[in-house]
């Protein structure tokens, strides 16, 4: 697994400055409402729109630079990310600075790569494509370079939020839109039509997991439209009935263990390298949680996994080392990793991390700044 190993943040949105910090195979952001859990998690969102080459969609979708930037830009200048991964063999780095049409513009990116004879790692400044990043640029042939674009193209954030009547999720979709799960879910079916084909063994596990959450839930019904073979839409099977329904039947919390469940165990081939899951509880009974841990933990065997979360029973399934605190200081977010000790170690005898961070054992609770 080509892991990340830190990440540096200077300027994002409610991060003024965090730098150097280490990410594990499983990380899982805890803190009050507006510590900036979800922040953090945009930051590699903001990240793989700079590889794809949106930058400037992503800056007017976020209302503008200004918006983007810690406190303004009068506080704030300008925005730095750097990341490092390969145990520190590769680092891509880049900052961005404000324009008056409230835009953020590359002023210096760099990509390194660190062969460990040497003294220092050799850098590769990227020249700009226009307002996008030069790392998005399709044409590059530098293998620096190219290395760092691969592995930003592999993570990917997901948001199963939008379970209402327009979910992306219940409408009917391209039969051949498989390659991947897409970040919304909104290829579920044609996602799962192409397991249920080419690997029975991933999705037969993902069924059955269901079925663990869902008792009434007996199979899904992947096929063809009959009037356009070149669509499919998500259906399944009541236990017991001939009947089939559509995803509207579900409630809104199967609807999104079905989705997390498809993520968390679909083959290894197809994972994205990095993980990403901004509240994955969300609606979810409390023994669907307990799996949702379970399942977490599989999937970080292989791939890096950034989860961050408002439920002490999700916590307690985790080791101290998993955990990373938000917190304010200073009308900004920092993050530290939750360390062990002799103290913790004792308390961790009797109760769970969900439970000693409800006792404010360790942070992450409100606080006044």
């Amino acid at each position: 697994m080509s892991q990340l190993e830190t990440i540096t943040i200077e300027g994002f949105k409610s991060i003024s400055s965090i730098k150097e910090l280490k990410l594990n195979a499983i990380n899982i952001v805890i803190g009050p409402n507006g510590s900036g859990k979800s922040n953090f998690i945009g930051v590699f969102s903001f990240l793989h729109a700079i590889r794809a080459g949106n930058l400037q969609d992503y800056i007017i979708k976020g209302g503008g630079a200004n918006k983007i930037l810690h406190f303004g830009e009068k506080t704030t200048p300008q925005l730095h990310i750097k990341i490092s991964f390969n145990n520190k063999s590769n680092e891509y780095s880049i900052k961005l600075e404000p324009t008056e049409a409230d835009e953020l513009i590359p002023t210096q990116e760099v990509a390194y790569f660190w062969n460990k004879e040497y003294r220092q790692p050799l850098g590769h400044s990227v020249a700009r494509d226009g307002k996008e990043a030069g790392i998005s640029n399709k044409q590059t042939s530098d293998h620096i370079i190219s290395y760092v674009k691969e592995h930003l193209t592999k993570w990917r954030a997901y948001h199963f939020h939008d379970t209402s009547s327009s979910s992306p999720m219940k409408k009917t979709v391209d039969i051949n839109d498989n390659q991947f799960l897409r970040s919304d879910g909104s290829n579920i079916a044609s996602f799962l039509y192409y397991l249920q084909e080419k690997h029975e063994t991933s999705y037969d596990l993902i069924k059955r997991t269901i079925q663990r959450v869902a008792p009434f839930f007996e199979d899904f019904r992947l096929a063809p439209q009959q009037l356009n073979a070149e669509k499919i839409r998500l259906e399944w099977k009541h236990k017991g009935s001939d009947d089939y329904f559509d995803a509207s039947s579900l409630s809104d919390g199967t609807l999104r263990f079905i989705a997390l469940t498809t993520l968390f165990l679909q083959p290894d081939a197809y994972k994205p390298s990095v993980i990403l899951v901004d509240e994955p509880e969300l609606g979810l009974h409390p023994y669907a949680i307990t799996l949702l841990a379970s399942l977490i933990k599989q999937a970080s065997i292989n791939t890096q996994v950034i989860i961050s979360t408002q439920s002490p029973l999700l916590l307690d399934h985790f080791n101290p080392e998993d955990i990373l605190i938000a917190d304010r200081q200073n009308g900004g977010t920092v993050l530290s990793r939750l360390e062990s000790s002799k103290k913790l170690d004792l308390w961790l005898e009797e109760y769970g991390l969900g439970q000693l961070w409800e006792k404010n054992e360790f942070g992450g609770r409100p606080q006044a700044e």
